[in-house]
């Protein structure tokens, strides 16, 4: 070997001596979109290049732990360094929507591992063995800052932009449950016999009947902010006792959640249109019944900052007939538990 080739070895290996093998582990919360862990791995393995060391896929010493958050329709990104189980430097940056998501993981990744080169020599003084942590810190190994030079266009606030778009999640939702279900009172004039057996007319007063009836739940839910969301709902009722009756509220609305964590309580409302069959009033022909519609909501959704929900709650809603009188309403009351996907 001449000594242009040994001198090239000892080039290498000098700057080989500045990087270190980091495993970059699985980003929690990059369940943003279909494709978004790939992109984020793969953000995460330019980075970790970019900061002077080497992105493998194995076991190694030192650990690069990412989470990805959205905060009030921000993203905040979080790295931290871990070595030998204990995290030994972290960095934060947020994003203010996904276009901006790739700047806010390489910052956050270069800055997770800027102390990475020193701390992986630290236990090396003048080539020979430390005794302490403190006898590293006074003779510090040089740091490859030549690659850790991170350029990036900073994109200044402007309050009126009011076209930016804000990243939202969309579940579809099921559920079952049963349903108190109730018409309204009504009178009618009939002919009957008296104690005399003569006919006579009379007042007739029927309705305000009571029935369990089955429930089924179909929903879109559109969270746009953490406290909130947009909806589209559908209940549906069937009763099977000595009448039929079906009942239908398709409405538009909005809950408010109290809380973003896993379990969060909401509550709701919204107007639509119903659709009402009531075989109670087959002599008076009017069976079918239709007009505006109201509805409550108050329930519970399990595993809300999951891609796949648990919701249980009561649904209450009220139909105005043929949008002839408020007195002439069906309504019904649902317990129902169902999942949001």
């Amino acid at each position: 070997m001449n000594m242009k080739k040994i001198i090239a070895v000892l080039f290498s290996l000098a700057a080989l001596s500045f990087a270190a093998n980091v495993q970059i582990l699985e980003p929690s919360g990059a369940d943003f979109a279909d494709d978004a862990p790939t992109t984020v791995k793969s953000l995460l393995r330019a980075a970790v290049s970019l900061s002077g060391n080497t992105p493998v896929e194995d076991s190694a010493e030192i650990q690069l732990r990412t989470s990805i958050m959205t905060m009030g329709g921000y993203y905040l990104v979080v790295c931290d360094q871990v070595k030998a189980g204990a995290i030994v430097n972290s960095n934060k940056q947020k994003a203010a929507g996904l276009n901006d998501l790739d700047v806010a993981i390489e910052k956050a990744t270069v800055g997770a591992l800027s102390d990475q080169t020193s701390a992986s020599n630290a236990d090396l003084v003048d080539g020979a063995p430390a005794d302490t942590a403190a006898a590293a810190k006074k003779e510090p190994l040089p740091v490859n800052t030549s690659v850790v030079t991170v350029e990036y266009e900073e994109k200044p606030a402007d309050p009126k932009d009011f076209n930016e778009r804000k990243p939202t999640r969309n579940y579809k939702g099921y559920g079952l449950g049963a349903s108190f279900w109730y018409n309204y009172k009504h009178s009618y004039q009939d002919t009957q016999k008296n104690e005399d057996g003569d006919e006579e007319e009379v007042t007739v007063k029927e309705g305000g009947d009571v029935d369990v009836a089955y429930a089924f739940r179909f929903a879109y839910i559109w969270e746009t902010v953490w406290a909130g969301a947009i909806l589209f709902q559908s209940h549906t009722n069937f009763g099977f006792g000595d009448y039929f009756q079906m009942h239908e509220a398709a409405t538009f609305g909005g809950r408010y959640y109290f809380g973003s964590n896993g379990v969060a309580p909401f509550i709701g409302g919204g107007i639509g249109l119903g659709f009402q069959i009531d075989t109670h009033y087959e002599h008076l022909s009017e069976i079918v019944g239709y007009g505006f519609v109201a509805e409550a909501d108050l329930g519970l959704v399990i595993f809300r900052t999951s891609s796949v929900q648990l919701e249980t709650g009561f649904h209450y809603d009220i139909l105005w007939d043929t949008f002839k009188s408020f007195d002439r309403h069906f309504g019904a009351l649902t317990f129902y538990i169902g999942i949001n996907l």
